[in-house]
């Protein structure tokens, strides 16, 4: 059973698109000129995902006792690039030099890394960053203004989606930022009045994506974080993207339904 491609885009977005093999570093969304940013990083799995049945080779470090969904979980994943994804699946060099244990380790300490300083840049959303996060809205069209429309409390969405103190955590140090969301929303507005529309729509439009490919919870909070950050490569301009989801959060019915 393969990764499924939500699975690799949660991998790529815990590990913030960079390679997390300690001694690379590589980042793995590039910039693009085209609608969106290109993934060229790899969900490499932990515990090796082929069992050497038939004419496939065995992968480097298989676990018989394992299920299929088990071994496609993102826990059982870590984002690589090619390179360093290619030396520790290798057999037996690679296999020795990085077992499950330390692959687990690598893992967890970069996407503790990755976490703390996705946490810390909040402090450094600006205009200028928030600028930078929202340019993509210019191509998009604007929606209807919502009327009548009966919002819920923040904790009341926290608990309708399900979400985990992982999220729970990003919300509360994306609500500090958020009247600075608001200042800066408002100042573009004097002079683009569909912008705030526009940004809305451009949210919506893949949060219903997600929720028509059954994408809910957890899972749907972190894939709407990681569309927020629309591949930028400073670490500024992703929190405040993630500062603007959190905006919409309390301030519009995103997680709504």
């Amino acid at each position: 059973m393969g990764t499924r491609y939500k699975t690799k885009l949660l991998v790529a977005y815990r590990s913030g698109d960079v390679c997390a093999m300690p001694s690379c570093g590589k980042r793995l969304t590039p910039e693009s000129t085209s609608d969106g940013p290109v993934n060229i990083g790899e969900a490499a799995h932990i515990a090796g995902e082929h069992g050497g049945k038939g004419k496939g080779k065995r992968s480097a470090r298989f676990d018989p006792n394992m299920t299929d969904e088990e071994r496609s979980h993102f826990d059982n994943l870590v984002y690589l690039c090619g390179t360093c994804h290619t030396i520790v699946d290798a057999i037996p060099q690679g296999e020795k030099d990085f077992p499950v244990e330390r692959l687990s380790t690598i893992k967890a300490e970069h996407e503790n890394k990755v976490r703390q300083a996705m946490l810390e840049a909040f402090a450094d959303v600006g205009f200028p960053e928030l600028q930078e996060a929202t340019r993509w809205a210019t191509t998009i069209q604007p929606s209807s203004t919502t009327i009548d429309y009966s919002l819920l409390k923040v904790e009341d969405k926290i608990r309708k989606n399900d979400l985990d103190n992982d999220a729970l955590g990003v919300i509360a140090m994306g609500l500090g930022v958020a009247s600075e969301v608001a200042r800066y929303i408002e100042n573009v507005a004097q002079t683009d009045p569909h912008f705030p529309e526009r940004l809305k729509a451009g949210f919506l439009e893949e949060y219903w994506r997600l929720r028509k490919n059954d994408v809910v919870g957890g899972e749907l909070f972190e894939l709407m974080c990681r569309f927020s950050q629309q591949g930028f490569q400073r670490q500024a301009e992703r929190s405040a993207g993630l500062a603007v989801l959190i905006h919409l959060f309390e301030a519009c019915e995103v997680f709504e339904k």
